[in-house]
């Protein structure tokens, strides 16, 4: 069993030793791309074996290959008016290969717009937890490691939306829970519109894709509703592979993820997931994923509501193997991404905690900003924002990585819980 940490270290694990291969960090699927560009790699060797080469194709074409890391590639998107296929391909030492691909979409005068920039996306509250729908680019500040930014872009209007559901489908969700976490999940799809794109992650001894990004109702309801309790809870490796899918594409991209027990093995005397706490939610910031969630069950449902009154209350609370509360988890999950957290006691209120959420996603601001800070160190930045209407308070992310020429294999930011 793995030693568990006491406190919120994260480090980054591009790809797990488990899952050797290939696979581009940028440019993103669909991304635009324009004049001189970099293509960055992360590749992990079959265990045993070494990185021999790793080669870079555009369009068919080579264009460059390194036998050591960084694995990055500079290439030439042209003026963006066309599309671009980019392949990787590793070559290792036990005599395998490893490919990757990834396509960028044509420059648009939308996309123009996203270059170099920081993208948030606020929640404003005032302090009865009502909505603040009027507010305008004037009333924001932002401050990147303390130092004021200048918000270049606002807007109140919705957002292409990317989002993965992940369902809770261990054992313990059998009968009436899970059946009401279907329904309620069913019907939150109709958040979806014109443009949006879901996928559906169910896990219970791992974690699967069981329907991938589509804009297709129908399949994303097929794919809910086929869903089955068995086994364990293998939560974190559920975030890690869903952040990894959204990463892939552009637009604002949400997990919601539904859970009624802590990451834990079937026996519940070992963990579920090959993946940690730490690696799962640092997953989730590096692909800029906000993870909404909602915490099934009396038990977690009674611990949030004794936070909220006392924030302190259970916040250090360990379990006999050094896990925490299961409250402080997810929390700690939204919070850091710039998601929500929701607990329900009950079944017959999960539809009521899937409503909350996409009344959240419908209420968000959009801002971006360009970094006074131009190194691409790959270092962590915190991330504040601000209102300067009185009473009014505002849920985002709590920073992001900074572009990096160099892998980041470890960081040593320590994240509250």
């Amino acid at each position: 069993m793995r030693p568990f940490l006491l406190f919120f270290l994260l480090i980054a694990t591009p790809l797990a030793a488990a899952d050797a291969g290939v696979q581009f960090s940028s440019p993103r699927r669909h991304a635009s791309a324009v004049g001189p560009s970099k293509a960055q790699v992360e590749v992990v060797a079959p265990v045993g074996a070494s990185v021999v080469r790793v080669a870079l194709f555009v369009d068919g074409k080579p264009v460059g290959s390194r036998t050591e890391p960084p694995w990055t590639f500079d290439w030439d998107a042209g003026d963006g008016a066309a599309e671009h296929k980019l392949e990787a391909l590793a070559t290792f030492t036990d005599g395998t290969e490893a490919r990757a691909s990834v396509a960028t979409s044509k420059l648009t005068i939308n996309a123009t717009e996203e270059v170099a920039l920081v993208n948030l996306y606020a929640i404003a509250r005032n302090a009865k937890g009502a909505y603040v729908n009027d507010l305008q680019q004037a009333d924001f500040r932002i401050f990147e490691n303390g130092n004021a930014q200048t918000i270049e872009r606002f807007s109140a209007e919705r957002r292409p939306l990317r989002i993965a559901v992940v369902l809770d489908t261990s054992l313990s969700m059998e009968g009436e829970k899970l059946k009401s976490a279907i329904e309620s999940a069913v019907a939150f799809l109709d958040i979806l519109q014109p443009g949006d794109e879901g996928l559906v992650v169910t896990f219970s001894d791992d974690a699967a894709v069981k329907q991938d990004l589509t804009s297709n109702r129908a399949e994303l309801e097929q794919s809910i509703r086929a869903a089955q309790a068995r086994g364990g809870t293998s939560l974190y490796d559920a975030i890690f592979k869903a952040s990894q899918r959204l990463a892939e594409f552009d637009g604002r991209r949400v997990l919601l993820l539904l859970s009624d027990g802590r990451d834990e093995a079937a026996s519940g005397l070992e963990p579920g997931s090959l993946h940690t706490l730490e690696e799962a939610r640092d997953r989730a910031l590096r692909d800029e994923v906000m993870v909404f969630v909602i915490g099934l069950g009396k038990g977690v449902a009674r611990d949030a509501k004794a936070m909220e009154e006392n924030p302190t209350a259970r916040a250090t609370e360990l379990d006999f193997y050094g896990r925490q509360a299961l409250v402080t988890i997810l929390r700690s999950l939204a919070e850091t991404t710039g998601g929500t957290a929701v607990f329900a006691p009950g079944a017959g209120q999960l539809r009521r905690s899937f409503e909350q959420v996409a009344e959240d996603l419908r209420h968000q601001y959009a801002l971006a900003y360009t970094s006074d800070d131009p190194r691409h160190d790959g270092a962590w930045r915190e991330i504040k924002v601000q209102v300067v209407k009185p009473g009014v308070s505002v849920t985002n992310r709590k920073g992001y990585y900074a572009p990096s020429d160099i892998p980041v294999r470890r960081s040593n930011i320590k994240l509250r819980p």
